[in-house]
């Protein structure tokens, strides 16, 4: 699997960076993807844009806005709260910097997202791109700096 880290624009902010992940061959990232793909459930839509926008401006990433446990315990995997019927998976870092993948609509019959084909699809993405990341940082080849800027090297 590969893919470069993106930060988002539209979600400027002195608390917080927001990335996502560009999968080789494609031209947007697994959030632009998510947004797209999720159009019709405005409401909810608005919901974590307006999440998003107050990390970014006001509050940073805390660890409560978000639901851990969405792949492996351990393995950073969360999916954001509040966001209705959808499901936004992502990579929590730090209260500077969150990553975002992609997700979907969870019906209300469902229980769990792993009941779900198209929603463990996603969860299941986050976690192998959760898996490299952690190792490209281990091995030094990316670091996310306090001030949740990337270094890229």
């Amino acid at each position: 699997m590969r893919f470069e880290l993106k930060e988002i624009e539209g979600f400027p902010g002195e608390e917080a960076h927001v990335y996502s992940v560009v999968m080789e061959g494609d031209t947007t990232s697994l959030l632009e993807q998510f947004f797209d793909e999720n159009g019709k459930y405005k409401k909810d839509i608005r919901k974590i844009r307006s999440k998003i926008l107050t990390m970014t401006l006001y509050e940073g990433c805390r660890k409560e806005f978000f639901k851990e446990g969405e792949g492996k315990w351990g393995d950073g995997v969360v999916a954001l709260k509040y966001s209705g019927r959808l499901r936004l998976y992502g990579i929590y870092f730090n209260r500077s910097v969150i990553l975002f993948g992609s997700g979907g609509y969870k019906p209300p019959s469902v229980r769990a997202y792993q009941d779900y084909p198209p929603l463990n699809e996603k969860a299941q993405q986050m976690r192998e791109i959760a898996k490299i990341i952690y190792n490209r940082i281990k091995d030094g080849e990316l670091k996310f700096n306090h001030d949740g800027t990337l270094t890229n090297d």
